[in-house]
């Protein structure tokens, strides 16, 4: 029996065969099945979300290196144990004649196996790839090319290795590429290899090294949990907010703040054992597995809205974070909130590396956003859906948490799961694609907990200010009579308006779309089912993520225009919500992923297509709502720019801006 599903970006068609649990990639399946296949190609995976040239590598049987030069050797700039956040220069010597095939590997743990497994091809038909053997038994955290150092091809770097006399009779080239290294507690080793990704063979590898504190607590994000207050007089409201960090050590730790108030931590993980599978084992059961160290929790109560607070996090025995400062967002009811919202982020390396799933605006648009919270102009983050893009390759979520650390240390750092983080095939999800790797929303919930109904039920409301937010999870069951779909209703149903007047609904995979293969995206089943409870609750704005654009509607429901906007003296388009029509739908999946194109047609409910790594804004006052796009670009750009200078990232003013009032 096979049945069809759509696996989101690049519009893949997914074949699933439900007796083998094999997924194959439908548009090259137009004669019999595999007739005349060439296992080795992967050309034909190019661009393909769910496959990258890095993740290609591990799909090659391993071969020795034959008539390699004997002055090979590598060494590294660090001689001791690794901080918490460091680059380490790996250079190559002993190369007589430099090509474009040479590559260093970052491997944690050192004790990975690099070896053959031959049976490991079976696994990566999952994600649409017919390689014949797998590279590595363990997919490395990072991998560079020799030839990033733009001495090495011309050999302009060179040593002796044979003198007569005072005359050098044998030089042989140098290469030496930067890696930027967090803390990830398991110890790591570099290995160089020949061959390129396509056909690899070992030269030479470093010593195993150690991070200097692997229980080291880090990436601390705050995120709120309740909207309600404990007094109903405004001076006296007091809120909570949640901090949760990583740790390599499994005993309670604690958060110190304010003035001199203390929480402990509650503990939690995830094991191997908990990542989804099918009779082949996903990214996230074997090769692209690392272990999650341990997630901490502490509540911190009896804070005021809109205050700063001092604090730190962590033990005497595994170590104290650095003294940072938070703040808390304006209460629920109050008259102002600021937002910046966006989906889709990832994140990307900060040196000349390649790793698996690259996201390339994630860097530009985390350092606008961090401008943004530096500056005091932002009360809370919304990152509706594809958070990490770790999809099975857990390390990297270490990567994104140290990433948004200058953000979600600072203030609340909401969330919405998306198909990246939850979607597998037999695991209960609505889509069944292997789109999360078989993380199947473990590691999300785990590093993300927000104030949900229960576990595997990540759906919430929250308010700010006078913005009452609404998140659904579009990866869960939203049909009628589903607890989802019940909990949608009622909850939008009981909103305050006079308390909160502007009403938020926002998930991650978008109803319309205008871009070129919007028909793979696209669900009218979901349209079908859950637009009614938009116009019914009188939903003013909807964001989704999902396409990797911003497109913004008119005030639409059921593909038409219900109402158009009117164009100020300043170029804003206006609506006057006194006379409400129908929500407004915004895709602002711009945040990282690489861009998708807009088809050449415009749809008459499309007002509003740019295609440019951004965010968006929000600042909503009692009586009127501003919801803006800002890009964020980057001056110098090159593959020769040293990545620990300063970027030239800038922020721009508002690209497309819409503003509601009258609200109240």
């Amino acid at each position: 029996m096979v049945f069809t599903t759509f696996s989101v970006y690049g519009a893949l068609t997914i074949i699933t065969i439900l007796s083998s649990f094999v997924v194959l990639s439908c548009s090259h399946l137009d004669r019999p099945f595999l007739e005349g296949f060439d296992p080795n190609r992967t050309d034909i995976y190019n661009n393909h979300t769910l496959i990258s040239q890095f993740r290609t590598l591990n799909r090659r049987p391993l071969k020795e290196c034959h008539g390699a030069s004997p002055y090979v050797k590598i060494s590294t700039s660090q001689v001791s144990a690794i901080s918490d956040d460091q680059n380490i220069t790996v250079t190559v010597s002993g190369i007589l004649k430099p090509t474009e095939h040479e590559w260093i590997a970052m491997i944690s743990p050192s004790h990975s196996s690099i070896g053959d497994c031959p049976l490991n091809w079976i696994l990566y038909k999952q994600t649409g790839d017919f390689s014949s053997l797998p590279l590595l038994c363990h997919y490395p955290v990072k991998a560079a090319y020799l030839k990033n150092d733009p001495n090495y091809l011309s050999c302009n770097r060179t040593e002796c290795k044979k003198h007569l006399g005072p005359v050098c009779k044998l030089k042989t080239c140098v290469s030496s590429i930067t890696f930027h290294v967090i803390n990830i507690r398991t110890d790591i080793e570099f290995v160089l290899f020949g061959g390129g990704f396509d056909h690899p063979c070992i030269m030479k590898r470093t010593k195993a090294f150690k991070f200097a504190n692997p229980n080291k607590p880090l990436y601390g994000h705050i995120s709120s949990i309740d909207s309600t207050a404990t007094s109903s007089k405004r001076c006296d409201i007091s809120i909570a907010m949640r901090l949760t960090w990583v740790s390599g050590d499994k005993a309670p730790q604690q958060v110190h703040y304010g003035d001199g108030k203390v929480q402990n931590s509650t503990i939690t993980t995830f094991t191997q054992s908990e990542m989804c599978t099918s009779l082949l084992p996903s990214p996230a059961k074997d090769f692209g597995w690392h272990d999650p160290g341990y997630i901490h929790s502490a509540i911190m109560q009896g804070l005021k809205p809109s205050t700063t607070y001092v604090y730190k996090y962590g033990s005497d025995y595994a170590g104290w974070s650095d003294q940072l400062e938070f703040r808390t967002p304006p209460a629920g009811g109050s008259d102002e909130v600021r937002i910046i919202a966006y989906g889709d982020m990832g994140k990307a390396p900060r040196d000349s590396s390649i790793e698996h799933y690259i996201q390339p605006g994630s860097i530009s648009v985390t350092d606008a956003v961090a401008a943004e919270v530096a500056a005091g102009n932002v009360d809370s983050i919304f990152h509706i859906g594809d958070i990490s893009y770790a999809t099975g390759f857990l390390v990297e979520w270490d990567y994104f948490l140290h990433l948004i650390a200058p953000l979600a240390s600072c203030l609340p750092y909401m969330t919405a799961i998306g198909n990246h983080e939850r979607d597998y095939v037999d695991s209960g999800s609505v889509f069944e694609t292997p789109d999360s790797g078989g993380e199947c929303g473990v590691p999300y919930e785990a590093y993300f907990p927000m104030p949900t109904q229960a576990k595997d039920k990540p759906w919430y409301s929250i308010e700010q200010g006078p913005l009452h937010f609404t998140i659904m999870s579009t990866e869960h069951d939203w049909t009628p009579n589903s607890d989802q779909y019940t909990w949608l209703k009622s909850d939008m149903n009981s909103v305050n308006r006079s308390r909160t007047p502007w009403l938020i609904f926002a998930g991650h995979r978008q109803m319309y779309s205008s871009y070129s293969d919007a028909i793979f995206t696209v669900d009218q089943h979901f349209i079908d089912s859950v637009e009614p409870l938009l116009l019914a609750s009188k939903v003013d704005l909807v964001l989704f993520g999902h396409v990797h654009n911003y497109e913004r509607t008119c005030a639409m429901y059921q593909g038409k225009c219900k109402a158009m906007p009117v164009k100020g003296a300043d170029g804003v388009d206006t609506y006057d919500q006194t006379n409400y029509t129908a929500p407004v739908q915004a895709v602002i999946g711009m945040a990282g992923y690489t861009l998708d194109n807009f088809s050449s047609s415009v749809p008459d409910w499309s007002i509003s297509r740019i295609c440019k790594f951004g965010y968006t804004r929000i600042h909503a006052k009692r009586g009127i709502l501003n919801f803006e796009l800002t890009k964020s670009i980057i001056r110098r750009l090159g593959p020769n720019i040293d990545p620990t200078k300063d970027s030239g990232q800038k922020i721009i003013g508002s690209i497309d801006q819409i503003e509601y009032y009258n609200k109240f």
